[in-house]
């Protein structure tokens, strides 16, 4: 397989730019490698080294696309780094399918469940508040009635939280709560940014 068409093959998976970029990186690197070894001690070898080198050290690309339709790609730490490389904080990534999301409508507000399915393990376990930090409120043609400021921090009850949003100056209907980040607290730490897709319909 060419450099050129695993590169293609990579970018179409879904997954982090970071992740993407690593795999091919380490791919190039042990491909030159094994191509210069191959032909110190006979040409003949060239085109197979390729072939050898891709398939034995790269991740299969139909493994990590089973990965990928498997939700097996599971939230990551990300250092966040300011504009000369120094790490100022840590975030939590694509962390969609370690919470669940529901939310109801009453009296002015939106009262937003938001489960952690992995309470006991990292980051999860330390968190002792958390609060909605960008969402938006859609209609149900995709168009935004809202976009919504980041909400006070509540306490953590066992495994889950429900947090008040605010729906001043949205008219009855039906609507679309879109969460992309939460963000999460404990006692003398930082707070956590953990990032996601969160989509839920409710009633107002």
């Amino acid at each position: 397989m060419e450099m050129k068409e695993l590169s293609n093959q990579v970018n179409k998976i879904e997954m982090p730019r970071e992740m993407q970029e690593r795999i091919l990186r380490n791919c190039h690197i042990k491909t030159e490698e094994k191509i210069m070894e191959k032909n110190k001690t006979n040409k003949k070898y060239r085109k197979p080294a390729v072939a050898v080198a891709v398939l034995a050290i790269c991740l299969s690309l139909t493994g990590i696309t089973a990965l990928a339709a498997g939700d097996k790609l599971k939230g990551y730490f990300r250092d966040i780094k300011r504009w000369d490389g120094a790490v100022t904080g840590t975030a939590y990534e694509q962390a969609t399918d370690e919470v669940e999301i529901t939310a109801v409508a009453e009296a002015g507000q939106l009262a937003v469940n938001v489960k952690m399915l992995n309470a006991d393990r990292a980051p999860y376990a330390y968190i002792e508040t958390m609060g909605i930090k960008e969402y938006k409120i859609l209609d149900l043609e995709g168009n935004e009635i809202v976009t919504g400021e980041a909400t006070e921090a509540v306490a953590v009850s066992e495994d889950s939280v429900i947090v008040p949003v605010s729906l001043e100056g949205v008219s009855c209907g039906n609507y679309k709560l879109v969460i992309s980040k939460l963000v999460g607290g404990a006692k003398a730490e930082q707070p956590l940014d953990i990032s996601g897709t969160w989509e839920c319909e409710f009633t107002y």
